[in-house]
């Protein structure tokens, strides 16, 4: 009823316009000019009657119809034809038939300019065709059609920078711009934002006398502009609109608010990216020493918030401060924590914590970290998303360092199950079979040590990564030459030393030594000592990381020709070359230094000498897993010393102190921790030799018990060929706790389940089992 009413109030305004138009008709002089008139009159007539029955298009149409002609030449028939169009327009609008109002509008606007009209019809017409445009506009953004959005914005702007609007004008271009972006169109984007800029600029001196209006959108447009220099990495263009946006906002509020502070913060960010951490590192903490005051009151957002500790830590990071980095990303864990639905960004700094103390080599304070982001991430994401592969990379490697090679061995399986359908693998699938190559060679599994290698230097030589290919080849022939396949690990150390590209690199240099660590395993000792011997007189520096092992090798094969203070004079150069933050290094060398004292028959210098590296361990700012272990060996060192020289009780002390930190650090499984538990109970077994046969069972049995425990676990790894020697040993030990006993058929059968076993030749074991034959038959001739 409103649209017929408003429709039929139109149509009586066109008939007012016909009556005029009939006017002009009855004056002109000219028959055919009349027809011609009323030809117009009766289409003008048909417009009326269409506005009536609420069909703006077709009356517009009509209109259109009627310009044609002479007609349009006289002024009276252009302003009443401007009216019209005008009153079609309104009723368009008022129907919600937008695209006629437009159209109706642009008509009735191009007219009055025509005839340079200032009066209310121009002002109608020029509100009409803006409000009509902006709500196009608007119904385009709803339904994300930016294009059609931008040229609806674009008339928009333009009829406001007519009508000499700037702040609206400006606000227009604004939307223009987001609506840019949100295309991907950076450049475009940022030319509209540079030109209201400088619109906004216009006739102003200074910030200072900016009107409050004006200045708050010239910080949107410089925030906006940032953004687009952002996405196509035109930083230093990104960090001067953050250099603008600073000084208006601080006019505004100040440095304490938050839309400054926020400023400030993806200021910081930027300057990360650009690689300028010192000074991105001064601008951030300017903002977290107010949080620090505001506490628990945040300044900024939440997630402006994280981005100024993440970009706290990367500073830090950047400039070397680990520890600094990891205060700080603890600081963020807690935060993020307090947020709802925060599970993505609390595994994320999970992993990245994590990840940070494994570096540091705190693995096993990394560890568990990295179990939880997994764990998350796992609910989060598909198993196959990027960020729950990295986290698994990450919990296998951590596993890998603590020794734990059953885990590490899992998550790698996970990793290498994966690869076959991803394609974009957010971890290299060389790294992942050299690691998994690495962790079977460190386990002594030498087939699958092999295996995984080539499946590695296969992938790298099709990727053509020489620096991979060439360290994998290594480990490959590494591998061989442990598996007993000399002659093959011979022909790939001479591929890489007839690799021109790597002449005098850490790769060749480690290539000569492993050849004549080979070398010495085939007899060939003269060889092996030229090779090492040229690599320590080369001068060349990347040589140096080498020369330390060589010393030792050279101080070890001194030691098995019986010179003794030659091997000294070795092991003293490999603790000279060995940096003063090398506490792995230096402690090699003294343990070496060590042994080599109480073989001369020097205990008391060996004692002395370990009670040294066990300070300097004591004293390191290192701390972690690595210190722990390390200090557990030099333990064991300790142990072997005081059980050399007889001292029983102190052997026993040091070797419970390494047991102790290997299940601690490696866990009691472990193929090290029990080692440990075998060796403890040798001690025990020894020191119950010199005691009453009523004394010593207790102590025998308790030792019986914990062999019999380990021996369990060793066959548990079903790895027969791997274990082989841990399990001779704990039955050759068994055996003389059976001969103790006086049970001979019990060490009988621990005799021939031993002969079973292949041992290397002239492995200190047949000397034990030897003598276990020996007092077998000696129990058995007493039996009989």
């Amino acid at each position: 009823g409103v649209i017929h009413g408003i429709a039929h109030e139109v149509g009586e305004g066109l008939k007012e316009v016909t009556e005029g138009i009939m006017y002009i008709i009855d004056d002109s002089s000219s028959d055919d000019s009349n027809r011609i008139s009323r030809r117009k009159t009766d289409a003008f007539a048909e417009a009326v009657a269409h506005v009536d029955r609420n069909n703006p298009r077709t009356a517009f149409n009509r209109l259109i119809s009627l310009q044609e002609g002479g007609g349009m030449k006289d002024d009276g028939f252009r302003h009443q034809m401007a009216q019209s169009m005008l009153m079609v327009a309104e009723s368009a609008k008022e129907a919600n038939k937008i695209n006629i109002a437009i159209d109706a509008y642009e008509e009735a606007l191009t007219l009055l300019k025509q005839d340079d009209a200032t009066g209310e019809d121009m002002k109608i017409a020029m509100k009409g065709c803006i409000r009509c445009h902006k709500l196009m506009a608007m119904e385009m953004e709803d339904i994300n059609s930016y294009g059609s959005a931008i040229s609806h914005r674009s008339r928009v702007y333009q009829l406001l920078d007519e009508d000499n609007r700037a702040i609206p004008a400006c606000q227009q271009q604004v939307m223009i711009a987001h609506h840019h972006i949100a295309k991907e169109e950076y450049a475009k984007s940022a030319v509209v934002l540079s030109e209201a800029s400088r619109r906004l600029h216009k006739g102003v001196r200074s910030i200072d006398d900016m009107a409050s209006d004006r200045r708050d959108l010239l910080i949107q447009c410089h925030q906006m502009q940032a953004i687009c220099y952002n996405k196509s990495k035109k930083w230093n263009y990104a960090l001067e609109q953050y250099d603008k946006i600073l000084p208006l906002v601080a006019k505004r509020e100040g440095q304490g608010g938050k839309e400054y502070n926020s400023a400030l913060i993806h200021k910081s960010a930027l300057l990360v990216g650009m690689g300028n951490h010192r000074l991105a590192g001064s601008s951030v903490n300017k903002y977290l020493k107010l949080a620090e005051l505001s506490d628990p009151n945040l300044i900024v957002d939440e997630l402006d918030h994280v981005l100024a500790l993440d970009t706290c830590a990367a500073t830090h990071l950047k400039m070397g401060n680990v520890d600094k980095a990891i205060s700080i990303f603890e600081r963020k864990l807690a935060f993020v924590k307090t947020l709802p639905n925060n599970d993505g960004m609390k595994s994320d700094t999970m992993h990245k914590l994590g990840c940070l103390l494994a570096n540091k080599n705190e693995p096993k304070a990394a560890l568990p970290l990295l179990d939880e982001a997994q764990r998350i991430k796992k609910f989060v994401y598909d198993g196959k998303h990027k960020s729950v592969l990295e986290t698994t990379w990450a919990v296998a490697a951590t596993n890998h360092t603590l020794g734990d090679n059953d885990k590490a061995l899992k998550e790698y399986s996970v990793l290498l199950d994966k690869m076959a359908n991803i394609e974009d693998m957010p971890v290299d699938a060389v790294v992942i079979h050299n690691s998994a190559g690495k962790l079977f060679f460190e386990g002594g599994k030498l087939d699958k040590a092999v295996q995984f290698f080539r499946q590695a230097l296969h992938e790298a030589e099709t990727a053509g990564n020489l620096q991979l290919k060439s360290e994998i080849t290594l480990n490959l022939a590494n591998a061989l030459s442990a598996r007993g396949e000399g002659d093959k690990a011979m022909e790939l150390y001479g591929k890489l030393l007839k690799t021109k590209q790597l002449k005098k690199t850490k790769i060749s240099f480690l290539t000569r030594f492993n050849k004549s660590l080979l070398l010495i395993k085939m007899g060939e000792l003269e060889k092996a000592k030229e090779i090492l011997h040229k690599i320590v007189e080369t001068r060349s520096p990347t040589a140096n990381g080498v020369k330390g092992n060589i010393f030792l090798t050279l101080g070890n094969l001194a030691i098995s020709e019986g010179n003794v203070d030659e091997a000294l004079d070795y092991f003293g150069k490999s603790l000279d070359v060995a940096g003063d933050e090398d506490f792995s290094a230096r402690a090699d060398a003294m343990r070496s230094i060590a042994l080599a004292q109480l073989r001369k028959g020097e205990p008391d210098k060996a004692i002395a000498a370990l009670e040294d590296v066990l300070e300097d361990l004591l004293n390191s700012d290192v701390v972690g897993n690595t210190v722990n272990l390390l200090t557990a060996e030099i333990w064991n060192c300790m142990s072997y010393v005081y059980r050399k020289v007889g001292d029983l009780g102190q052997a026993k002390n040091f070797a419970k102190l390494a047991l102790q930190t290997y299940k601690a650090d490696l866990g009691e499984t472990n193929p090290v921790t029990l080692r440990n538990v075998s060796n403890l109970q040798l001690i025990l077994l020894e020191e119950a030799e010199g005691l009453e046969k009523s004394e010593a069972k207790s102590i025998i049995d308790a030792a019986k018990f914990e062999m019999e425990e380990t021996l369990e676990a060793f066959i548990s790894f079903d790895d027969p060929w791997t274990y082989r020697l841990d399990v001779a040993s704990l039955k050759t030990n068994l055996g003389l706790v059976a001969i103790w006993q006086g049970k001979p058929k019990k060490a009988r059968k621990l005799v021939r389940q031993i002969k079973e076993i292949e041992l290397p030749p002239d492995h200190p074991l047949e000397h034990r089992v030897a003598v276990l034959e020996e007092r077998l038959g000696e129990l058995e001739k007493k039996k009989n």
